[in-house]
C-alpha cells in the first residue's frame, strides 16, 4: 500500500501559531532551548557529524558538516529540507529541529554515507530523544533512538515518562503528513501507567488509577496531542493527520512499541474536553486523529519486564495496522480502544504475556467504544488468549479469515458489554494448548456473538464452547477430541477436517523474514475435507480468504482457507473399488499392482455391496501378497497418502506383520513404514520403530500420511489425530515412487484395505 496521500482540506502555505516561538527561550525536560534561527532557502540539504563535523561549518556540504544536536535544533527548517546524519555518529540528548514541510514537500531526516544508523540517545535525561511539537510533513527515516535511565538496585525504579520518538502538538491545528521509515528504536524505560485499577497495587515505575491522559503514553514511537492549559483548555482540538509508521524495528521499549492518543481532560485540576473518549457511536465531543497506517515492523518486549502493548491506537478514525510481527508483548500485541474504522491484518502475533500489572495476554484486542473494527488474515498463536473481544460501553467487529493456534487461555474470548456486537466467521482454530476454544461469562455474554463457518478444532477432549442465548453458532465444523457440540448449531460438522499438516511445525517471523503467515497453510484442508462447500454465504466478506484465493468457489468453504477451483490438492490416484466386481483383484486393474503369490487379493463387498474393499489373505511362505501403486514420475513437494485398513480377527501367535503401507522412491528403499502388527499399529521414525496405537478387529481406522519431500520428513494421523509430528524418514526419499499394502515371509493372516487416495501440492 503506497503512503497515504497528504491532506487537501486547507492550503499548505497557511501561516499556524507555534507556541515555542512565543518567546525568547522555554525549558524542555530542565533544558534551556533557544529560538531557532531560520534556515537557508526551500530544498536544502544539511550534514552533520558528530565526529568530523564543527558548528561554525556551513553544514551544507559533506565537507563542512555540523556536529551537534543543539546546531539542528537552533534552526527553523523548510519544505524539501533535508537533515542528513552521518552513519556510524552518536549523540547523546534531544533532537528536535523546528519548522515544517509542505504538502508533497516534507523535511526528511535521513542517514548520510554507509555503516551503522545514526544513533541519538537521550539517556534518560530528556523525555523525548526525538521530538516534533506543533510541526507538520516530516519524514524520519533510517536512525537509530533509544532513551533509558540505567537500572537501580530495586526493578522498576528507574522508568520515567519517557519516549523514544514523540510527535504531539497544542496549537489546535489539525497537523498533516508525518511518515516513519526504517528506524531502530530500543531500550525506552517509560513508566507504566494504568487508566484503572487499584493504587494499592502501585509497584516502582508501575502505577494504577491514573486517568486516561496520563495513562499508556510512554514508549518508542507515540503520536499524542496536548492543550496549553489543562484549567482552560481551547475549543478546537490538535488532530494528527496522515500518519505512517512502517519498515521499522521496535524493541524493549515501555509502557508501548507504538501508541497514539488524543487530549480528553482527564487529570486533576483540567476541565474536560471529551475529545479522546466516546459516550457513544455518534458523539460529537469525539475528535480523533485520522488516517494511521502501522505496517511491515517488527516489535518486541521480549527483553522488558514493563512492555505492556506491541500497538496501542487509540483516539484514530480510519487507521491500518498491516503486516505487522509482534513478539512476546505483555497484556496486549495489538490493541485498539476509542477508535472508528480500523482495518487489523496480514500481521503475525505471538508470545504476549502478563507484565508490570497488566491482566491480560492477548494477541490483538478490540477494546472499548470501537466501531467498524475488521481482524482479518492474521497468524494468531502462542499467546495466552487469540483474540480478546473486549468491547466495553459498544462497539462492532468483525473477525474473520483468520489462524488461531496453540493459546495457552482462550482461543477466542468474549468479553464484550450487551451495546457490542461481533460476527466471528470463517476462522481456523488449532486448540492444543488449553481447555477453552471459545469462552465467556456473566455480563458478557449480553454482547451478540454470531460464531460462523469456523473450524473449530482441539485436541484436549470437551474444550469449553461457551453457550448462551445471544451466541449464535452456525456451520462450524467440530473436530479433533471429543467436544460438545452447540445445541442451536443445526448445520454443524463433526470429524477430522484433514488438514494438510497439524499442528504447524514452520518457523516462526522474524525481524528478517517478516510475518511467518505462510506457515500457517500448513491447516490448509485437503479436496475431500468435510469442511469443503458446507458453510454459508457471508456478505461483504472481503472477498479473499487467507491464502489470497477469490470467494467463493462453489458454496462456501468452512475454516480460513477457501478450496482455490476444486484442486487444491488434486487427487494423483483414487481407489474405492465400489466399481469392481467382486473376486480376485487382478493386477493392472484400475492401475493396480496385484501380488497373489503365498496367497489372495480379492474384491470382497465389506462393509456393503455398495462400499466395497479389497482383502489381502497369506497362508503360505512364498514371495509378496501385495497390493501396490507406482509412479513413473516420483511424487515431490507436499505428498498426502491416506487409506482405511481394518483386521478382521484378533492376533494369536506367530509372525503377524502387514504392511499399511510402505512407501518407497525410485530405488525401492522403505522411507515411510506402517505396519499393523500382533494387535497395534507400529511405524518407524527414523530407524525407531514406534507404536502409535492399538487396534480392534472389525473396526476400520483411517491412516494419513503427510510427506514433505522438501524437508523429508513427514506427519502421521490416526483416525484424525496426530500420532507422529515431523518424523524423518528411514532412508531418503526424493520422490515417492511406491506406495505397497503388503506381507511377506510367514506373516499369516489377513487385512482389508480401502479408500487409498494420494495428492500432491507443489
Amino acid at each position: 500500500m503506497p503512503p497515504l496521500p497528504p491532506s487537501t482540506s486547507h492550503p499548505s502555505a497557511r501561516l499556524r501559531p507555534l507556541s515555542f516561538l512565543a518567546s525568547a527561550a522555554m525549558l524542555v525536560s530542565g533544558l534551556a532551548v533557544s529560538i531557532a534561527a531560520p534556515a537557508q532557502a526551500a530544498n536544502t540539504t544539511y550534514y552533520v557529524d558528530s565526529v568530523a563535523g564543527l558548528d561554525s561549518n556551513t553544514g551544507l556540504s559533506q565537507a563542512q558538516p555540523w556536529k551537534s544536536l543543539g546546531k539542528v535544533n537552533a534552526t527553523t527548517f523548510g519544505s524539501g529540507d533535508r537533515i542528513l546524519l552521518k552513519a556510524g555518529s552518536r549523540w547523546t540528548g534531544q533532537l528536535w529541529p523546528k519548522g515544517s514541510g509542505a504538502a508533497g514537500s516534507p523535511i526528511v531526516i535521513d542517514s548520510y554515507d554507509s555503516g551503522a544508523k545514526p544513533r541519538i540517545d537521550g539517556a534518560g535525561a530528556v523525555a523525548d530523544a526525538v521530538r516534533l511539537f506543533n510541526q507538520e510533513y516530516w519524514t524520519i527515516r533510517n536512525i537509530e533512538v533509544t532513551n533509558t535511565v540505567p537500572p537501580t538496585g530495586t526493578p522498576g525504579a528507574n522508568l520515567r515518562d519517557l519516549r523514544g520518538i514523540h510527535v504531539s502538538g497544542d496549537n489546535s491545528q489539525t497537523l498533516d503528513g508525518f511518515v516513519i521509515d526504517a528506524v531502530n528504536v530500543h531500550d525506552v524505560t517509560g513508566q507504566v501507567n494504568w487508566i484503572g485499577g487499584d493504587t494499592a497495587d502501585n509497584a516502582p515505575g508501575i502505577n494504577f488509577k491514573t486517568g486516561w491522559d496520563a495513562s499508556k503514553k510512554t514508549g518508542g514511537i507515540v503520536f499524542d496531542t496536548t492543550v496549553p492549559n489543562i484549567a482552560a483548555p481551547p475549543s478546537t482540538p490538535t488532530i494528527l493527520n496522515n500518519a505512517v509508521i512502517q519498515n521499522s524495528t521496535i524493541a524493549n521499549t515501555s509502557f508501548a512499541g507504538i501508541s497514539i492518543k488524543q487530549y480528553t481532560g482527564s487529570d486533576t485540576g483540567a476541565v474536560a474536553t471529551g475529545w479522546g473518549s466516546r459516550a457513544n457511536a455518534g458523539d460529537t465531543k469525539f475528535k480523533p486523529h485520522t488516517n494511521f497506517v502501522i505496517r511491515n515492523n517488527y516489535i518486541t518486549q521480549a527483553g522488558t519486564n514493563y512492555g505492556c502493548n506491541g500497538i496501542y491506537m487509540t483516539d484514530v478514525r480510519g487507521g491500518t495496522i498491516e503486516r505487522n510481527i509482534v513478539d512476546r508483548a505483555g497484556t496486549s500485541g495489538i490493541e485498539t480502544y476509542f477508535a472508528d474504522n480500523v482495518t487489523i491484518q496480514f500481521n503475525e502475533v505471538f508470545g504476549t504475556t502478563q507484565k508490570a500489572g497488566g491482566a491480560d495476554s492477548n494477541g490483538i484486542d478490540t477494546d472499548k467504544a470501537t466501531t467498524a473494527q475488521v481482524v482479518q488474515y492474521n497468524y494468531i498463536h502462542h499467546n495466552g488468549d487469540g483474540i480478546l473481544l473486549c468491547q466495553f460501553a459498544f462497539g462492532d467487529v468483525k473477525v474473520r479469515y483468520n489462524v488461531i493456534t496453540s493459546n495457552t487461555r482462550y482461543q477466542i474470548y468474549l468479553h464484550s458489554d450487551a451495546a457490542a456486537n461481533a460476527n466471528v466467521y470463517n476462522n481456523t482454530i488449532y486448540n492444543d494448548a488449553s481447555n477453552y476454544l471459545i469462552y465467556g461469562y456473566g455480563d458478557s455474554l449480553a454482547s451478540r456473538y454470531a460464531i460462523t463457518n469456523n473450524i473449530l478444532y482441539t485436541t484436549r477432549a470437551n474444550a469449553t464452547l461457551t453457550t448462551s442465548p445471544t451466541i449464535t453458532y452456525s456451520r462450524n465444523l467440530y473436530g479433533g477430541a471429543a467436544l460438545s457440540v452447540p445445541a442451536g448449531d443445526t448445520g454443524a460438522k463433526v470429524g477430522d477436517p484433514r488438514f494438510v499438516s497439524a499442528p504447524i511445525n514452520a518457523p516462526w517471523g522474524t525481524p528478517a523474514t517478516g510475518p511467518a503467515l505462510a506457515a500457517a497453510h500448513e491447516l490448509q484442508v485437503s479436496a475431500t475435507s468435510p469442511a469443503v462447500n458446507a458453510g454459508t454465504a457471508v456478505s461483504g466478506n472481503g472477498g479473499r480468504d487467507y491464502a489470497g484465493n477469490p470467494l467463493y468457489n462453489g458454496a462456501a468453504d468452512i475454516g480460513a482457507f477457501e478450496q482455490a477451483g476444486g484442486t487444491v490438492p488434486p487427487d494423483v490416484t483414487q481407489h474405492t473399488f465400489d466399481a469392481l466386481p467382486t473376486g480376485t483383484l487382478a493386477s493392472g486393474t484400475d492401475g493396480l499392482t496385484v501380488s497373489a503369490a503365498g496367497g489372495s487379493v480379492a474384491v470382497i463387498e465389506v462393509p456393503s455391496a455398495s462400499d466395497k474393499s479389497v482383502l489381502l489373505t497369506r497362508t503360505t511362505n512364498t514371495g509378496s501378497t501385495s497390493v501396490s501403486q507406482t509412479f513413473a514420475t516420483p511424487l515431490v513437494g507436499t505428498v498426502t497418502v491416506e487409506a482405511n485398513v481394518m483386521r478382521q480377527s484378533a492376533y494369536v501367535s506367530g509372525n503377524d506383520y502387514f504392511a499399511i503401507p510402505y512407501i518407497r522412491g525410485a530405488n525401492g528403499l522403505n522411507a515411510v513404514s506402517l505396519a499393523m502388527t500382533k494387535n497395534t499399529i507400529q511405524a518407524y521414525s527414523g530407524s525407531t520403530l514406534v507404536t502409535v496405537g492399538s487396534y480392534t478387529p472389525g473396526r476400520w481406522y483411517n491412516l494419513r500420511i503427510v510427506i514433505s519431500t522438501a524437508s523429508q520428513t513427514f506427519d502421521l494421523y490416526l483416525d484424525g489425530a496426530l500420532v507422529l509430528d515431523n518424523s524423518t524418514f528411514r532412508n531418503a526419499l526424493p520422490g515417492v515412487a511406491q506406495i505397497d499394502f503388503y506381507a511377506n515371509s510367514s506373516n499369516y493372516g489377513s487385512v482389508v484395505v480401502d479408500d487409498i487416495r494420494t495428492s500432491v501440492a507443489p
